[in-house]
Parts: structure tokens; C-alpha cells; sequence
């Protein structure tokens, strides 16, 4: 690691305060890691760290102290991101102080509205904290459509899934290429109104398993109110 690479982390460092500001603490890394559990093992901050060449995301998150943290950010230096990637994990990582601190970070660094709203959709998705919030997010057409399936495993998770799951697949349009996601989004509808699943079934060939497959979902989950 050259000098400019250890100015870079130090800088980040410097970000997140003391250690007795640090903040993740052990019950705040369990829930982590529970989310994390379940969400098949993967959050959306895992998917970002690995798409930047960064291994075993869970082995370096969350961090335990100032030193493992000092090793998060020494990987994100080093990972295959441009500056502006780099800076919006270090972005995600400051909300966590929920203080507002990642905001001045952002206005400081001039990362760009739109990947500031996804950092902050992925952190509610990923945190389950305000997952309304995330949904509202991803509305915004000039956002990408990434993470689809992961986005719908973090919205099935809570109280009440059903409206977030048909709000996000009808205002942010991801492609839905996962039969696990089409099935949910069939269920979500269902749930709603067994009219709007039973027409988004008949969208899908006479002919297809896709096709076959919701029809069967949908009888299960008529059966199963019955």
C-alpha cells in the first residue's frame, strides 16, 4: 500500500470517530448477522463488496472494532471500484451512526443524488429499518434495477410484505427473471386482490411451466384460505 492509499483510509477513519462512537456493537453486529442469515446468507452490502472484487464479505462485516474496520477500509481502497463507488460504501457505512454525519460525507465528496438514494435504499433494505422508505427509493425511475431478487428477499421479511413487494415491482419495474420473485410477486398480488395475480399469470404462455407453475401456486394459496 502506497502513501496516497494510506492517506485515503486514514481520511475514512477519521470519519467514524472514536471507540466509544463505534457503531457496531455486539448486539448491533448479532442483528446483522441474523439479517444476514436471513437473507440467504447475503445482504446488498455483501452483493456490493463481492461485484468490487472483495471476497468473503462476511468475514470483514460488520466490523468488530477501529482494527477490523481499518481492514474493511483498506479492502474497499484496494477493490476494483472508481472513487465514486468506494465513496458511496463508505457512505453506507456511516448511516450507521444514523447522526447524519454520512450526509455531510456526501456533500463533501459530491457523490451524485441518485447514488446517494440507492446507498440509502440498499442501508434500509439491508437494516430492515424503514424498509417503506427503500420501496419509495426505487420508485424513481432514473435509479438502476439491480438486485432485483435480493431487493425482494429483504421486503419479504417484513410484518407485511405484500403491499411493499407489489408497490416496488409496479412503480421501480425490475425484470422479474427469478421464478422464486414471480412467484412472490403472484402471492403479493393475491393478497391484494386474487383478480390483479390471476391476470398476471395469464401474461405468461398457455404453454410455459411458468405458467403451470402459478396456476398451482395460486389454487395452494386459495386452498389454504378456504
Amino acid at each position: 500500500m502506497d502513501v496516497d492509499d494510506i492517506n485515503v483510509v486514514q481520511n475514512w477513519l477519521l470519519l467514524f470517530g472514536t471507540p466509544h462512537e463505534f457503531p457496531w456493537t455486539t448486539t448491533r453486529s448479532a442483528e446483522i448477522e441474523s439479517r444476514r442469515a436471513q437473507m440467504a446468507d447475503v445482504l446488498i452490502f455483501d452483493v456490493l463488496l463481492i461485484r468490487g472484487g472483495i471476497r468473503q464479505p462476511d468475514m470483514l462485516y460488520p466490523p468488530t472494532d477501529l482494527h477490523s474496520l481499518r481492514r474493511l477500509l483498506d479492502v474497499i481502497n484496494g477493490s476494483t471500484y472508481d472513487s465514486l463507488k468506494k465513496d458511496c460504501l463508505v457512505y453506507i457505512l456511516l448511516k450507521w451512526f444514523q447522526d447524519g454525519r454520512e450526509v455531510t460525507y456526501a456533500e463533501e465528496r459530491c457523490i451524485p443524488p441518485q447514488f446517494v438514494s440507492l446507498a440509502d435504499a440498499y442501508w434500509h433494505l439491508d437494516t430492515g429499518i424503514h424498509v417503506e422508505k427503500a420501496v419509495s427509493i426505487l420508485s424513481d425511475a432514473r435509479l438502476n434495477r439491480d438486485y432485483a431478487s435480493k431487493i425482494m428477499q429483504a421486503l419479504s421479511l417484513s410484518e407485511d410484505p405484500s403491499p411493499l413487494i407489489v408497490k416496488y415491482v409496479r412503480t421501480a419495474k425490475p425484470p422479474l427473471m427469478e421464478p422464486d420473485d414471480i412467484d412472490m410477486y403472484a402471492l403479493a398480488l393475491a393478497n391484494s386482490s386474487l383478480w390483479d395475480a390471476w391476470q398476471f399469470q395469464r401474461t405468461f404462455p398457455d404453454s410455459s411451466d411458468t405458467r403451470t407453475r402459478l396456476l398451482n401456486k395460486l389454487l395452494e394459496w386459495c386452498l389454504s384460505r378456504a
